[in-house]
């Protein structure tokens, strides 16, 4: 255990849920009335799952977790341009995953939708709130050439992603579209803020966004194994092989942390605050490799049912193991 980690922790927690509530209020100062709108206007291509995910999962989750740790980095809050971009952006991303996952849109169509909102003519309700979303981040950034450059990137990753349905895709060739999925993405939400990223930067939330894209491969295990989705957790032999990555992909992130021109304060904050996000892959790599214990030491997924491949962070017994993962972090320059 580091003992700067146990002191810090009441105060990293009311941070959190500080910027929980902040981002509850401003979700109903705004994304609550376009997607009231929208429900008036809707041609069932839009249900009631998508606009959970819109104000319960990206567009609170974005500005809340990720914009929050951006402002614990710079050392400034968040304004609210930054945050009405960035909520608009974490609203159109489930939207934009859909266009891959469900919707099958061609890739020419979906590059104009994002490349041109103002102009795109849309089909459906689905797709004109995408485009809403996505004129009302613009209009809310300074950069607008940026993003649009952003955004190209996410779309490129998402493309290469189709690959992951190959059954001859190498481990090399999945690891590499995981950093960029995640990657290009998390430059795609900083982008909005007003000064730009400098090259240390950009390269450590690239590394970051990894981090993120598999911790979220670690906990979409089981929907990726039924769907056909070659992830490094789909196709691991041992979680010990993925611990090792995600282990890697952290002491990357906070050795580069400590390059950026933050100041030691606020650098610090920021590796607290990534600690205790990070921690989440941690338990359910604990959770996943339980299953080798029965399967001859080896990870085998199709021998394991569903509630063995779900790790419910809800319960209190995973959110203590949060807790001892984060305190046991070491966030120290090396």
């Amino acid at each position: 255990m580091h003992l700067s980690n146990l002191i810090k922790l009441p105060g990293l927690l009311q941070t959190v849920i500080r910027s929980s509530k902040v981002q509850k209020r401003f979700i109903n100062q705004t994304l609550y009335f376009d997607i009231e709108q929208s429900k008036r206007e809707n041609d069932n291509s839009l249900n009631e799952s998508d606009f959970r995910k819109i104000t319960n999962y990206y567009g609170f989750a974005v500005p809340a977790i990720l914009g929050e740790g951006f402002c614990l980095l710079r050392g400034k809050s968040m304004s609210n341009r930054e945050r009405n971009a960035l909520t608009y952006l974490g609203a159109l991303t489930g939207l934009f995953d859909d266009f891959f996952d469900e919707r099958e849109l061609s890739d020419h169509y979906l590059k104009s939708l994002m490349d041109r909102p103002e102009t795109a003519e849309v089909n459906n309700a689905n797709e004109k709130l995408f485009v809403t979303f996505a004129q009302k981040a613009l209009k809310n950034t300074s950069d607008i050439d940026g993003l649009k450059k952003a955004s190209l990137k996410v779309y490129e990753a998402q493309v290469l992603s189709k690959k992951q349905k190959e059954a001859t895709i190498s481990q090399e060739k999945i690891k590499d579209i995981t950093l960029q999925k995640g990657g290009y993405s998390i430059l795609f939400y900083r982008s909005v803020f007003q000064q730009a990223a400098d090259d240390t930067e950009r390269q450590m939330l690239y590394y970051l966004g990894g981090i993120g894209q598999l911790e979220n491969d670690i906990f979409d295990i089981y929907k990726d194994y039924t769907n056909g989705i070659k992830t490094l957790a789909t196709t691991t032999a041992h979680i010990e092989e993925l611990r090792k990555v995600y282990r890697l992909l952290m002491e990357k992130t906070i050795d580069l942390v400590h390059r950026t021109n933050f100041s030691l304060k606020s650098k610090k904050k920021f590796l607290r605050f990534v600690a205790l996000i990070i921690a989440r892959g941690f338990v359910c790599l604990d959770f996943l490799e339980k299953n080798e214990e029965k399967t001859n030491r080896t990870f085998s997924l199709k021998e394991y049912k569903k509630k063995d491949l779900i790790c419910d962070m809800g319960t209190v017994k995973n959110n203590v193991k949060l807790i001892n993962y984060y305190l046991k972090s070491d966030l120290r320059k090396k």
